[in-house]
């Protein structure tokens, strides 16, 4: 077995002086940007363990720590989180995350399920510690890929077994982590199991881990994702401007550099295609504001969602800024087309099965890696179109707007998919109860 990674080895001091000297070097860049907002000062002493309670223990029953950054590793592991209080009905679960739109997604969705909702600490040794001796997990599952060193080290001189579910490693984050083998190969020997969405992440991790025991190919547990519901407004909303005759492209999780270009396009359309609209919705709640200014500067008239709560979309609006958080998943449910953001931009891409799973033609850009391994699969059945540059944005859509029958057998193939795929979160219910031991302590 590789040399795991713990307190006072070489590994550890040289680890943590490089975070010190990070943390100092970067004091007077982030310092002022934390302060400057209420939500991040909220978040930073949250992550440092201030004001989280002991979490209670439910007597003679097991308990969890789950861990998931965000809002799409959020809605992942709601049915798996489901799945544990379906077998385990006793279990204690606390969920963790890191951003603010993750904890309230995680409220809405699974916040019945849990015993307690927190953020994840700062990988901070003595920060580490105190979470763990709140929370006291007798498993702790972390989903996709968070690697962090201190916490790893704290569970295991605690003998707390880790497992990494829905793991996966892009081919950049693969390459940075083998020039530092050194630190990696016994940090993830401090992993019990890990459950990768693929072959060849599994493939990734062996080689990283130094062992191929341990790992394996378990699936992508977002393929058992349930059918979103739409929010009564936002339905009201939508399906006004369809029974209008009306259509709907629904851009969701937009990056910077990527609404202009959408706008643009959705703009010179208009002459072609006077009824078609557009929902915007920023991946961060902060950019809302950046986005109507957007809009304004490129004179597409808009509405934010907050602003027409009534259900009335004005006439003379073409953009509906969804400047709520949540209500994404369920407003792929009335589009007729859906581009998914972070993918024109070098961001790695987001979920496109929130659109896939209601059989609407999906768009996305060239950057997925994040979820390559979807997108190609997705690809390789033409349940996607791939739009190569900003520049050919409205010719894709354009195409798809035109061809109606071409864009419907995309969404039709697409929605196959996701049915075919599912599975992943049955198969790592199986390997945490078995890594648990039993459900009684």
């Amino acid at each position: 077995m590789a040399e795991r990674f713990l307190r006072w080895t070489p590994a550890w001091f040289a680890y943590n002086l490089a975070l010190v000297i990070a943390l100092l070097g970067g004091f007077v860049l982030w310092l002022p940007w934390m302060l400057a907002a209420r939500k991040r000062r909220a978040n930073f002493l949250a992550r440092l363990g201030f004001g989280i309670p002991p979490v209670p223990h439910p007597e003679g029953a097991r308990t969890f720590w789950i861990h998931s950054v965000s809002v799409g590793e959020t809605l992942a592991a709601a049915p798996f989180i489901r799945s544990i209080k379906n077998t385990l009905p006793d279990a204690g679960i606390t969920i963790s995350t890191v951003t603010l739109t993750g904890q309230e997604t995680a409220r809405k969705t699974v916040g019945e399920s849990a015993s307690a909702i927190i953020y994840f600490p700062f990988d901070l040794p003595f920060v580490c510690g105190r979470f763990l001796e709140r929370v006291r997990p007798d498993a702790v599952i972390i989903l996709e890929t968070e690697i962090w060193p201190n916490f790893l080290a704290e569970c295991a001189s605690r003998g707390i077994p880790v497992a990494i579910l829905n793991g996966r490693i892009s081919e950049r984050s693969y390459a940075g982590y083998k020039k530092a083998g050194w630190l990696f190969r016994r940090v993830l020997s401090n992993i019990s199991f890990i459950g990768a969405q693929t072959p060849e992440d599994a493939s990734r991790y062996s080689e990283l881990r130094g062992r191929s025991d341990g790992v394996a190919a378990t699936g992508n547990m977002k393929y058992d994702m349930a059918v979103p519901e739409i929010s009564p407004a936002l339905f009201r909303i939508m399906s006004a401007v369809r029974q209008g005759g009306g259509k709907w492209l629904v851009a969701g999780s937009t990056h910077e550099g990527e609404e202009a270009p959408i706008l643009n396009a959705v703009r010179d359309l208009g002459r072609e295609f006077p009824d078609l609209r557009l929902l915007l919705a920023p991946r961060h709640p902060e950019r809302f504001d950046r986005v109507e200014r957007l809009c304004e500067s490129i004179g597409m008239p808009y509405v934010r969602k907050t602003a027409c709560m009534d259900g009335a979309f004005p006439e003379t609006a073409r953009v509906l800024i969804l400047d709520t958080v949540g209500e994404l998943s369920g407003a792929y449910a009335l589009a007729d087309v859906a581009f998914v953001g972070g993918s024109l931009v070098p961001v790695g891409g987001h979920n496109i099965l929130e659109p896939a799973c209601f059989g609407v033609p999906v768009m996305v850009g060239p950057h997925m890696d994040n979820f390559r391994e979807m997108a190609r699969q997705f690809t390789r059945l033409e349940a996607v179109d791939v739009v190569e540059s900003a520049g050919a944005f409205g010719e894709v859509l354009r195409g798809l707007l035109i061809d109606k029958e071409r864009a419907t057998g995309m969404g039709k193939r697409g929605q196959d998919l996701l049915a075919a795929s599912r599975g992943g979160t049955e198969r790592n219910i199986r390997k945490i109860i078995e890594m648990a031991g039993s459900a009684t302590p």
